[in-house]
Order: C-alpha cells, then structure tokens, then sequence
C-alpha cells in the first residue's frame, strides 16, 4: 500500500512537472512569435509615413522604422548628403532675358525657362515640422488632406534656381500624383504610398524619390534647416534649386513642355473678381486638428497666411508667406476602399465647385479637368474663364460638404 501511494505521488510530480514544462515552452513560442514578428514589423515599406498613419498620436518617431534611410546616427555624413559631386552656387543671370511669362504666376521671367516643365515638391505641413524652407518663393500651394486628419502641400516652382533649400519633403499619394501630372510637373518626393508609385507608373510622370531609385542625389538630410532648433530626422529631408538646375538636364527624362503645350490659366494685373463678396479674412477648418486663415493685406494686394493660428513662416527668409489668389477647389474626398492605412481617396477629374478671392473680395467658381492628363480650368459661375491676378496661388483641395468661412 506505501509503495502504491509513493507511486501515486510521484505520478502526480511528474505530471506537475510536465504542466510547467509545457507552460514553459508555450511561453517560449510566444515570445519567438512576438520576435518575429517585431523584425518583420520593421521592415522599410515604401511608405515613410506609416508609423504616422497607425500611430497618429506619435507621428514624429525619430527611428521611424518605415523609413530605411533613417539612421543608427542621424549625424552620418554619408546620410546627410547623398551627392558626391560638387554643385554651383546660385548667381545672378546678367543675360536674362525676361520677355518670357511665368505660367503658373503671370510673372515676367526668363524666356530661357518659362517652357520648362514645373518642379512639384510634396512638403510637411506637421506641427512639428514648421517653418517650413522655401514655401514662400513656390509659385502655386496645393494643401490637401492625408489620413490622420492632417494636411500635407505641394509647392511647385516654375524656376527654382535662386530657392536657397526647400522642405521638409515628405511621401506622395497618388492624388498627389494627379495634382502635378495637371502642370506636365517633375515630381519631388521622400517615399510614397502603393496606390501613388502605381499612379507614377500608370501616367509615366518623371518622379524624383528620396527613399529609392536613381535620383537620390539631389536630397539631403539637414537636422539645422530651421535657424535655433534641432528638428528631427524625419523631417530633415530637403534639397535646393541649384541641386534640382543641376542635376535635372543629366537625368532621363524630358525638362521642357512638349511644342503642343499651353498653359491654361489666363492672368491679369487686377484679379479681383468683379460682383465679389467681401473676403478679407478668409477661415478654412479642415479638421479638429488643423485650420488654415488667410488675411488679406490692401496696401500690397495680397493674403498673408496663417495655420493653426500661427503666421506661416519660411525658414528661409523668416518671411510670412503671401499669395494672391486663394482658390478653394470642392470635390470628394472619402477613405481609400481596401486600404488598411486610413489613407485617402480624393477626385481631382471630373468637375466641381469651388471659390476664388483676389483683392479682398471672392466669388463662386466652377472647375473642371477632362481626365488625368488634362489640365485644371476655372470659370465663373456664368461659364466664361476665370481671370487670375498676376502673382501667386494658394488652392485647398476641401470636401464637398465643407465651406470656409468668408469675412
């Protein structure tokens, strides 16, 4: 009977040990899985920008781990620049001849250059990103929602020659694509989303990548491109008009429009929009998170832009940044079907309404594009064109069930 008993306990022993055993090794496949599956959650995608869509509350990780060129040591110099050729500083032109027209402006420019095709910068518009380089010498401002109820711009530039550095440059979406594809434009961007390198593809647009592909020589990383403050790596990515004049003739593609090519917005000396209503502070919200203003200046007839109540500054010149014409186009923007990332669909064929202010008035406008290849027209609401005040512009891209606010 003893025996049997001692037998029994040490059955019920074994048996107790091989329960911890087996609590043991679960935990040990548990941790493996949690392993792997970090390593794989850290492999560079081709959108820099997903830590920010899946953790919107912490859109500004330095290690970003979605970017690959995201650094052990963001002081790398080899990070920091990726050219190893010297480029010319910028100096004034004393054979320019200025009886070109800038098409994007109205503004006399070189004849040299007003048939070259525009340079589209996809920029930061995050908080922590401001002031941003550059934004005040781009002929025309797209600002367009991205997911997380963020807005990110495209700043194109007919002449970036004398534009000392531009960015932070960020990752396109395929709307993005779109919007630069209107202007025949090079585009210039730090990663992109799937939907936006199929867009590339499927238009055959010359696409300038920091994150990947052939041109990576025209960017570098600049921690110190805002005067008195460190910014984050992330938002260091940049390059400048001499970079872009110097390296573009090397590359593969076409510079200029082809001959058939004409611009289609018509400009005049006075914009401001006969019939127009009262339009000298001009208020948009595009969500809870972010508001752009614009504030009309009468003694230099232009609109002084203000976002999340700051005034919008160049790091470059400490300027505020001004425009002329304010153009809201309205169209449909809902969430991208199929996509996990909260990113956007947004229209921009078609045709919609909209509104336009100039000299401190605004009226209701329509607009059109016939398909991707096309070009944007405005007119007025009586069908006859839309006569933009020389200078520059500032378009929203804003849901159609969204006004701004007129004052």
């Amino acid at each position: 009977m003893r025996k049997h008993r001692r037998a029994k306990k040490k059955s019920n022993a074994q048996k107790v040990l091989m329960v911890f055993i087996a609590i043991f090794l679960v935990i040990l496949v548990v941790l493996a899985i949690v392993m792997v599956r970090d390593i794989f959650s850290n492999t560079p995608d081709d959108d820099t920008d997903d830590d920010f869509i899946n953790q919107p509350a912490d859109p500004n990780d330095p290690d970003n781990p979605n970017n690959p060129d995201n650094p052990d040591d963001p002081d790398d110099p080899d990070d920091l620049d990726h050219s190893t050729q010297p480029i010319p500083s910028p100096t004034p032109d004393p054979d320019a001849n200025l009886d070109g027209t800038n098409p994007l402006t109205g503004v006399p420019m070189d004849l040299r250059f007003d048939r070259n095709r525009p340079i589209a910068v996809v920029v930061n518009n995050l908080h922590e990103a401001l002031p941003l380089n550059g934004i005040s010498e781009a002929d025309i401002v797209y600002e367009y929602p991205v997911e997380g109820g963020m807005t990110r711009m495209l700043a194109l530039y007919q002449d970036v020659f004398y534009v000392e550095k531009i960015g932070s440059i960020r990752s396109a979406r395929h709307y993005t694509v779109q919007l630069a594809h209107a202007y025949d434009a090079i585009l210039v961007a730090a990663g992109r989303s799937p939907q936006a390198q199929a867009e590339v593809r499927a238009l055959g647009i010359p696409f300038l990548n920091e994150v990947e592909g052939p041109h990576r020589e025209i960017f570098f990383r600049d921690r110190n491109r805002v005067p008195g403050r460190r910014v984050e790596n992330l938002h260091s990515v940049v390059t400048t008009g001499a970079r872009l004049f110097h390296w573009l003739p090397q590359y593969d593609f076409r510079i200029e429009h082809e001959a058939s090519y004409e611009p289609s917005l018509r400009f005049v000396e006075d914009g401001t929009p006969s019939g127009g209503s009262t339009a000298n502070e001009i208020r948009m919200r595009f969500s809870a998170a972010k508001s752009t203003s614009f504030i009309y200046n009468s003694a230099e007839n232009v609109y002084r832009v203000r976002q999340n109540n700051t005034n919008f500054i160049d790091a470059n010149n400490n300027a505020n940044a001004v425009f002329t014409n304010i153009v809201f186009i309205k169209t449909s923007v809902t969430g991208l079907q199929g996509d996990d990332a909260g990113r956007l669909e947004i229209v921009t064929t078609g045709s919609g309404t909209g509104y336009f202010a100039n000299g401190g008035r605004y009226i209701p406008i329509n607009w059109s594009r016939a398909d991707k290849s096309s070009q944007f027209i405005f007119t007025r609401e009586d069908g006859t064109r839309l006569d933009f005040g020389v200078g520059k512009s500032y378009i929203c891209i804003i849901p159609r069930n969204v006004d701004p606010v007129f004052e």
